[in-house]
């Protein structure tokens, strides 16, 4: 999506966005911050497309220094307003790929939740190369990306429906208008590896069936639906 889209998005943010760390249901997010063993009177939080900043307000307390990454001048605008009260956080308007620059490889935790989306492989490696020139070196990613199991899990619900399910080629699923990138587990191992990460934790990060606009189904191993999260060091 472009910026004007992404604006366009940002007063119904809540109802067109999963905010994972809004949505998910078993504080899966919180264990992996704690994993990461952040020190609050030293360490260093980057949330590249940080959205509304629920991250950084949810989390907040954990780090000295916070920098929120948006491209879309209204939701970032939320961000600063869902987040006044918070005083050690400094808000980036400009694209991921260009903030590495400014901010610097500083962070001991770089977060970055649902936005390695793009159907194209040049964005998405722009954004990876992002995460790793500002996390330091022994410091942590948490990243989490749509997972291609779920959504198989939601087409074959969808299906006995009635709903056609979407086609699928290369972990691109088509959602409205917006084609998205889908990731399978071993496949986001793989690609975290290849950009000098290793996972020290990877699992699922599960949100309602109401994100899909569904009940849950009476289907056999119907789980909820879930994206994949990884907590990584950088090596």
């Amino acid at each position: 999506m472009n910026r004007a889209q992404w604006n366009h998005l940002a007063d119904n943010f809540e109802t067109e966005v999963c905010d994972i760390t809004r949505e998910e249901t078993e504080d899966q997010l919180g264990r992996y911050v704690r994993a990461a063993r952040p020190l609050p009177k030293k360490s260093v939080l980057v949330d590249l497309g940080c959205g509304l900043g629920s991250f950084i307000r949810r989390f907040q307390d954990r780090f000295l220094e916070i920098t929120g990454v948006e491209y879309a001048p209204r939701i970032i605008a939320r961000a600063r307003k869902n987040c006044a009260d918070v005083k050690n956080v400094k808000w980036l308007t400009m694209d991921i790929p260009r903030c590495a620059k400014t901010i610097g490889t500083v962070a001991d935790l770089t977060v970055c939740m649902n936005v390695i989306t793009s159907p194209s492989s040049a964005k998405r490696d722009a954004i990876w190369k992002t995460i790793a020139k500002v996390t330091k070196p022994d410091g942590h990613a948490l990243i989490v990306v749509p997972s291609l199991e779920s959504e198989h899990m939601v087409q074959r619900a969808s299906h006995r429906r009635g709903k056609v399910p979407a086609a699928i080629q290369g972990g691109l699923v088509q959602r409205d208008d917006a084609v998205q990138k889908h990731f399978e587990r071993q496949e986001f191992a793989a690609v975290l590896s290849r950009y000098g990460f290793v996972a020290v934790r990877l699992g699922r990060a599960y949100y309602p069936w109401s994100k899909e606009g569904m009940r849950k189904p009476r289907i056999a191993g119907a789980n909820q639906p879930w994206d994949w999260v990884c907590l990584a060091q950088r090596r």
